[in-house]
């Protein structure tokens, strides 16, 4: 399977859930859904991630110590 092929359709899978949730009267579950979508895009698009920041704090952390 291609990358791309799964990056778009990670995000068609993320607005179905979101729409399914927000006619479910569900509404901070689809805010947080297309919060996902959004840090998914974003990620994808700048390559930066939260395991990134995650071991970037941890060094700085153990530097200090």
């Amino acid at each position: 399977m291609d990358a791309n092929t799964m990056y778009y359709g990670g995000l068609v899978l993320i607005a179905i859930l979101a729409y399914l949730a927000y006619t479910s009267n569900r509404i901070i579950t689809a805010l947080l859904l297309l919060a996902l979508g959004g840090y998914f895009i974003y990620a994808h698009n700048t390559g930066n991630t939260i395991t990134d920041f995650t071991n970037k704090t941890v060094e700085k952390i153990n530097k200090q110590l």
